[in-house]
């Protein structure tokens, strides 16, 4: 099949050009836990954080420092990551810079754990569809009643919060209170007594004769 136009001329063939990717640059982060023995230090490309996140992207907008330290440039000034665990951080990683073999298998292979972890993360620092493809992954997993709860009321999970109460209450029996509370926070409290209320009301037995209604007899 000949590429020559009506004039003769040889037509060029368009040429697809790829769009350039724009890493960034690199950004370091440092765990603050007190748990931790040494310090650690991880190192990533920062253009997934700022795709991902409005929180980071305002971040690394802010002007430098007027001793002209950029937090996050190098090993030596990281953003710390005080009060979010080393775990999460990991977790969340895997996440947004998967391995080849995670693309290939189409499966993060993350744990239950790792998975609330990446949940905390992303709904703290705004990343929308890490958020939600992390409620995904997680309801594919059982959860308890009360993780459930739980979790839902934590990182804003309406259904998650309606469904756990919802299980809690129709469970038969009712789980003991203590074991309630110590896994719910103290503001669950009314939630833990209705759901003793409810076994009561479900268990008790009211004699007819108390009532002062008795069966109707034949005349």
């Amino acid at each position: 099949m000949s590429n020559t136009n009506a004039s003769g001329k040889k037509a060029s063939a368009t040429i697809s050009r790829p769009k350039p990717i724009r890493w960034g640059g690199t950004v370091f982060f440092k765990s603050a836990e007190r748990s931790q023995v040494e310090e650690i230090v991880f190192e990533a490309p920062r253009y997934r954080f700022t795709e991902h996140s409005e929180v980071f992207e305002d971040m690394f907008h802010l002007p430098t420092g007027s001793n002209g330290d950029v937090e996050g440039r190098d090993e030596e000034h990281p953003i710390v990551l005080d009060g979010y665990k080393a775990n999460d951080f990991s977790a969340l990683m895997k996440v947004l810079y998967p391995e080849p073999h995670i693309m290939v298998s189409g499966s993060y292979g993350l744990s239950k754990e790792e998975w609330v972890g990446v949940l905390a993360l992303s709904t703290i620092w705004q990343m929308k569809a890490i958020r939600e493809y992390a409620i995904g992954e997680l309801g594919k997993l059982y959860l308890d009643p009360v993780d459930k709860a739980a979790l839902g009321r934590e990182h804003k999970v309406a259904k998650w919060f309606r469904e756990g109460l919802n299980e809690l209450i129709s469970e038969n029996p009712i789980r003991p209170l203590a074991d309630i509370k110590a896994r719910l926070a103290s503001s669950f409290t009314y939630t833990c007594k209705v759901c003793v209320a409810a076994d009561a009301v479900a268990t008790l037995s009211i004699p007819t004769s108390a009532t002062g209604v008795h069966p109707a007899t034949s005349a």
